[in-house]
């Protein structure tokens, strides 16, 4: 059974149309300028949205009564008191991402924690690129840490106020260089 001549030329249109696009794309990509970041405000720049994921708790490391829960509760609390034109959304591609480490000492003295905080945004990779001459050989997007801020914390009692209080100080930070980055 043959095709009707009309068939042959949808597909071989249809087929150099695709390849058009393919290669305008391609084209297009290598046209991207990739210019450095000149300063810490840039990272920042042009946030609108964002999501807050806190580290799981893993089992068996003590939690002196913290929970993954609180410390988003908390980081949500603070951003939208204090950034409320920034809209905090569980589908934001760009994250806040916040891990607590607690470990309690041997005697009563009562425990010691980190809490770090980290900002991803998608970003640009020049795969190949490891020198300044060496050639892009492609371009790939991934989440990367364009900001970060940690505290060592110690308490003898209550735990989760001493990680609200970390927490609160690391937004702090957090805010006062986002709205310098974008006024």
């Amino acid at each position: 059974m043959r095709e009707p001549p009309h068939c042959k030329k949808v597909v071989s249109s249809g087929l150099i149309g695709l390849l058009l696009l393919l290669v305008t794309t391609v084209v297009s990509a290598a046209e991207i300028e990739a210019r450095p970041i000149t300063s810490e405000d840039e990272v920042l720049k042009g946030v609108k949205a964002l999501r807050i994921l806190a580290a799981e708790m893993k089992p068996g490391e003590p939690t002196h009564g913290v929970t993954k829960e609180a410390v988003e509760a908390q980081a949500q609390k603070i951003l939208q008191e204090k950034l409320p034109t920034l809209k905090l959304d569980p589908k934001a591609i760009t994250l806040l991402f916040v891990h607590v480490n607690l470990a309690g000492f041997q005697s009563r003295l009562g425990y010691h924690g980190n809490l770090s905080v980290e900002l991803k945004r998608p970003s640009m990779m020049l795969v190949g690129k490891d020198f300044p001459e060496s050639p892009i050989q492609e371009y790939r997007v991934t989440l990367a840490t364009v900001w970060a801020q940690s505290i060592i914390f110690t308490g003898e009692v209550f735990a989760p106020t001493a990680v609200r209080k970390a927490i609160d100080g690391v937004l702090e930070r957090f805010i006062a260089d986002f709205r310098k980055a974008n006024p």
